[in-house]
């Protein structure tokens, strides 16, 4: 009856991330656009003010000026590829064999970062957060639509096996144990899509390992009080 209740938690849960995965993206998009023009207009003012003077420009000029430095900011943004995600390595030896994990993961601080430029100069930090915002939110938005397209992809009962065991320790589990206790499972599939799961934590220290999040027990627990209580009122 536990593992059920897991599962239909875990599957709930995911259901509810991607959705608000997608619902980020999808505001992210008009509002990148909106943010883009006003940086549009605040390039135009800075070019007419500073540049026109000496440079004598047209007006016309101006506005081609603006545009393709819009566009050079989106594309410098991009190519320089994104700052949303955590790279994580884990390499080692078990019982099982040779454990090898190479996983990116949607930051958790994905909306603290779209508002820091991580440029250290104060000044600077304030000019990169005027003409960088726009090409930031579009490269979330793209992020959490990859994150929801790979949410929904999920084997959903495949990773309810992890996520069971990792409730069951309360604690830290590491990649040896998993793969000791899952012999018969592709450790690297299992784990994978666990990376786009927030409340899954990946720890290094001591070796590679995982551990939940206290907010995440806490849903679960929460969500099984819930159904219990709806479940005697029924009755």
């Amino acid at each position: 009856m536990a593992k059920k209740k897991l599962g239909r938690w875990f599957a709930e849960y995911i259901e509810r991330s991607a959705k608000y995965c997608r619902i980020g993206s999808i505001l992210l998009v008009p509002g990148s656009l909106i943010v883009g023009f006003v940086t549009y207009w605040i390039v135009w003012v800075t070019l007419w003010a500073g540049i026109k003077p000496l440079l004598g420009l047209s007006y016309t000029a101006i506005d081609y000026l603006s545009l393709l430095i819009i566009v050079i900011l989106f594309v410098w943004q991009f190519l320089r590829g994104s700052q949303f995600e955590e790279t994580y390595r884990f390499a080692g030896e078990s019982e099982t064999g040779t454990i090898s994990l190479n996983l990116a993961r949607a930051n958790g601080n994905g909306w603290v970062l779209l508002f820091d430029p991580g440029i250290a100069h104060a000044f600077v930090r304030v000019i990169a957060l005027l003409y960088l915002t726009a090409p930031r939110m579009l490269g979330l938005a793209l992020m959490l639509h990859h994150k929801a397209e790979r949410l929904k992809r999920m084997d959903v009962p495949l990773c309810t096996r992890i996520i069971g065991r990792l409730v069951r320790a309360q604690g830290r589990v590491s990649f040896e144990d998993l793969a000791r206790d899952f012999p018969e499972a592709d450790l690297a599939q299992m784990i994978q899509p666990l990376a786009d799961v927030d409340g899954v934590v990946f720890l290094d220290k001591k070796g590679p390992g995982m551990t939940l999040a206290p907010r995440f027990l806490e849903d679960f627990n929460e969500w099984t009080t819930r159904n219990s209580q709806a479940a005697e009122d029924f009755e």
